[in-house]
């Protein structure tokens, strides 16, 4: 865990100290009203082979508040790793970025401080607002998804972004749609708890 401190001291002491005021200025165009998602197949509402939800997350959030433009870039079983070096390389247009990305990091042990981490600090650079949900309950059994929900916690405070907790969003078994993925009313009562976030950045974008 140490390591994991220098690594965002590092960041921290290269990155720029007005990447928010860039972000104030993305609020007063045509964007304010704006948010890209990243993540993986919780994000992107279906699971292989079964069937995508009938409301997947970014339809779900479209519904709550119509006044977003959405923009779904979540990608079935990937990682912060994998998805970090594509990242880099593109250039977002939305105000808001939501970091979903975790729970396959925490099943093959990769490291999620240092990808999520860089991905939050290229979005503030980009002067854009940086989002991380934290990790979703399951009913199968991970070893590591408590360890890895608090790094999403510990990169969210070290990294200025907001967190929108989605480990303390309520469920039950009811609630799944196989022993990994939020079924309808779970990934109903997730994307609600983004909104209130959003709500909370901008007042403005409430209708």
């Amino acid at each position: 865990m140490k390591s994991i401190f220098i690594r965002f001291a590092f960041f921290i002491a290269i990155s720029s100290i007005s990447s928010f005021s860039a972000g104030r200025e993305i609020s007063e165009s045509k964007n304010k009203c704006s948010v890209t998602l990243e993540g993986d197949s919780i994000m992107w509402g279906g699971f292989v082979p079964g069937p995508r939800l009938s409301e997947p997350p970014a339809a779900i959030l479209k519904r709550l508040r119509p006044t977003y433009t959405v923009v779904d870039n979540s990608v079935i079983s990937s990682t912060a790793a994998q998805r970090a070096k594509e990242f880099a390389k593109s250039q977002r247009t939305t105000r808001f970025i939501v970091l979903q990305h975790g729970i396959n990091d925490a099943m093959i042990g990769s490291d999620l401080a240092t990808y999520l981490y860089e991905m939050a600090e290229i979005s503030k650079g980009e002067g854009r607002v940086p989002i991380i949900t934290g990790l979703t309950r399951q009913i199968r059994k991970i070893r590591k998804r408590d360890h890895y929900n608090l790094i999403t916690q510990q990169v969210a405070i070290a990294s200025g972004s907001l967190f929108a907790d989605w480990g303390n969003v309520r469920y039950g078994p009811e609630d799944m749609a196989d022993e990994m993925h939020p079924g309808q009313a779970y990934a109903n009562r997730l994307v609600e708890r983004l909104v209130v976030v959003l709500d909370q950045a901008a007042p403005e974008c409430i209708s």
